[in-house]
């Protein structure tokens, strides 16, 4: 038995070894859901704190469709010098931002800012590094949609000012739509409400979720709404909400099966 447990160990030792070699040579992984800081630091055999570090990640979170780096530890200075030698720039990430914003504020396009950091999908996340190609500094004209413009501009029944509690799940919402150009009105109430008010403004609402629209449910003494951020190959659907697993005002990402993405109603 002690032959056999030294050879069990011996194996251990030799694919933590691998694991460390090949993260040293740096890689990329895609967040899975379910997937944790702690799981993918298991899975390459690096620590947690070497992640958050190569990845700019102050907090534990980590989200699905979210491309991290794996190893490398010096790849973060190439990757600067890069930048600075094909004249782009690196742009960190704030709270409440879009990838259309950013794209306007460089003055380059969202696909363009996808393509150079390999993103899967629009999503971004505070705190996150992007590499802005050939940026022309602030406030271009550049910039395209990360996703396709309602036809309902919101006329009448849209509004610049939110009057939505803040913290709330329609507070949350009702910016989400604002920052990507899809405005919606401030007077729908609360958000079991929000399906009826929004038909009778002529907004279409169905059970078929599409990227940039709105989740609606009766949960509650008084419905749930989140921001659909994207839908996956698969039929699932991640949202973007505030006040449901988390406090008021802070913005929480859950993954939404595709076996009940149908059951919701959707704003358009």
């Amino acid at each position: 038995m002690k032959k056999l447990a030294f050879a069990v160990t011996a194996a251990s030792g030799a694919a933590a070894f691998i694991a460390n070699h090949e993260a040293d040579a740096s890689t990329q992984h895609t967040v899975k859901s379910g997937e944790s800081l702690w799981s993918i630091s298991q899975q390459y055999g690096v620590s947690i704190d070497e992640i958050k570090q190569n990845n700019n990640i102050n907090n534990n979170i980590v989200f699905p469709g979210q491309v991290i780096e794996i190893g490398g530890s010096g790849s973060q200075g190439q990757e600067s010098s890069s930048n600075a030698a094909s004249g782009g720039s690196s742009h960190t990430v704030q709270s409440g931002e879009s990838l259309n914003i950013i794209a306007n504020k460089y003055g380059v396009s969202v696909d363009e800012i996808v393509s150079a950091n390999n993103l899967n999908g629009y999503i971004i996340y505070p705190n996150q590094t992007l590499t802005i190609p050939g940026a022309t500094g602030t406030g271009g004209a550049g910039g395209s949609s990360t996703e396709t413009p309602n036809t309902n501009t919101g006329g009448s029944s849209a509004s610049d000012a939110n009057l939505y509690d803040w913290g709330q799940c329609t507070w949350h919402v009702f910016n989400r739509r604002a920052e990507t150009d899809r405005p919606i009105s401030t007077y729908w109430w609360n958000a079991d409400h929000w399906a009826n008010n929004a038909a009778a403004d002529g907004y279409t609402v169905n059970n078929s979720p599409t990227a940039g629209s709105i989740m609606q449910n009766y949960e509650g003494p008084i419905g749930h709404v989140a921001y659909v951020e994207q839908v996956n190959p698969d039929g699932s659907i991640l949202i973007s909400e505030m006040n449901y697993n988390t406090p008021p005002g802070t913005v929480d990402y859950r993954t939404i099966p595709a076996s009940q993405a149908s059951s919701y109603n959707y704003i358009h």
